[in-house]
């Protein structure tokens, strides 16, 4: 059993938030840097576990990678929510500003608590969730490492409430940025200008609208989780009991797991949120006329670099020459001769042998400029 698209968006992904990835850093917005950080490595994890695990369940030949696999599953979620909220943070604070210029230190400041949200938090858990991890990691067959965790009170403060909690916070900046965004449209577009970092009216709004979804999408999966947690719960006997043979691998086919709707949300859902984001964020930052520009840059790179692909043709400008049904205007003080005039014995016979009078790069003649006439004839 194997989820081919999960497999297949999931590459996709990868690509899709890589692609903006430069324009974000000249800008040097540290909560859209962060998110494509998270949605990156979520990706990367859903594609490699489901190629490896494709239609198996079997014991990894090295499961360090599951160690880290499953670490960071359980920190993806509290990422995407907190680089939300560090998107919404820093609207909020270019929006309410009343001040036209940002100072350096307060730059520092706000760079450390988005680290703070974006990068602490998320280790945070990730460390937590040891008191509530009974075994080592399970393994599903088309699905790979997949973390344990022990339902109940400990883990719910420990592991599954802080993603919820992160993205409601996150709502409340999202609806007072707005708020800002339309009460102070005048000062706004000053702030925005002196904020040095490619922020517009446009760009605001497109970050306001990613991290909206990001909350829309990222809050009924991680309550989901929560209720899950909440109705599954046991009473955490002792750290000794849960930490009992730690050690374990459990292995579980597809057919043993799938069956149970609410195993399979609860498996599935969190792996789909990642590759939806990537497309959502694509399509918010990936098709801009910023990111246009960028893209073509590449590929004159690529082109000027590469002369032996089938697609780098050598550019040659034309040459004007007259043809039938156009005739050439020579302008009051030209030095060339007409082309027209039979008698002209430097033609000899045929229009342009000496090339060298023409200058194919300017379009002009010595001096002398072409106009093209069309002449219609009509055919009786």
């Amino acid at each position: 059993m194997h989820d081919r698209s999960l497999v297949i968006f999931s590459g996709i992904g990868i690509l899709l938030v890589l692609l903006p990835l430069p324009l974000h850093w000249r800008a040097r917005n540290a909560g859209t840097l962060l998110l494509i950080t998270w949605l990156f490595i979520a990706n990367v994890i859903f594609f490699v576990n489901g190629i490896v695990w494709w239609n198996s369940y079997d014991l990894p030949s090295s499961p360090i990678w599951c160690d880290i696999a499953s670490k960071l599953f359980i920190g993806v979620p509290v990422g995407i929510s907190a680089t939300s909220l560090c998107i919404t943070r820093r609207l909020v604070m270019i929006a309410s500003s009343t001040a036209v210029t940002i100072n350096q230190r307060q730059k520092h400041i706000a760079l450390a608590i988005d680290l703070l949200l974006g990068i602490g938090m998320p280790m945070l858990v990730m460390a937590l969730h040891y008191i509530v991890q009974p075994h080592r990691v399970d393994i599903i067959e088309g699905y790979g490492c997949q973390p344990v965790t022990w339902p109940g009170i400990p883990a719910l403060f420990a592991v599954t409430w802080w993603s919820p909690l992160l993205t409601i916070i996150a709502a409340g900046y999202g609806v007072v940025a707005l708020r800002f965004f339309l009460y102070r449209r005048l000062q706004f577009h000053a702030v925005l200008r002196s904020s040095r970092g490619g922020l517009d009216s446009r760009h605001y709004l497109r970050l306001m609208a990613l991290a909206s979804v990001d909350i829309i999408l990222g809050l009924p999966a991680t309550l989901f989780t929560l209720i899950v947690n909440i109705q599954q719960r046991q009473s955490y006997p002792s750290w000794d009991w849960v930490h009992l043979d730690w050690s374990r691998i459990e292995l579980y086919p597809a057919s043993t797991v799938l069956p149970d709707a609410q195993k399979t949300i609860a498996i599935v859902l969190p792996r789909w949120l990642a590759p939806l984001l990537s497309i959502i964020f694509f399509l918010f930052f990936g098709v801009s006329i910023d990111a246009m520009g960028e893209y073509a840059r590449w590929f004159r790179a690529i082109r000027a670099k590469t002369p032996f692909l089938p697609f780098h043709q050598k550019e040659i400008l034309p040459i004007a020459a007259p043809k039938l049904g156009s005739t050439i205007v020579k302008p009051n003080g030209a030095e060339w001769k007409d082309s027209t005039n039979p008698n002209d014995d430097a033609l000899e016979g045929s229009y342009f042998d000496d090339l060298d009078r023409f200058d194919s790069t300017a379009g002009v003649i010595r001096g002398g400029v072409m106009v093209a006439v069309s002449v219609e004839r009509a055919v009786v």
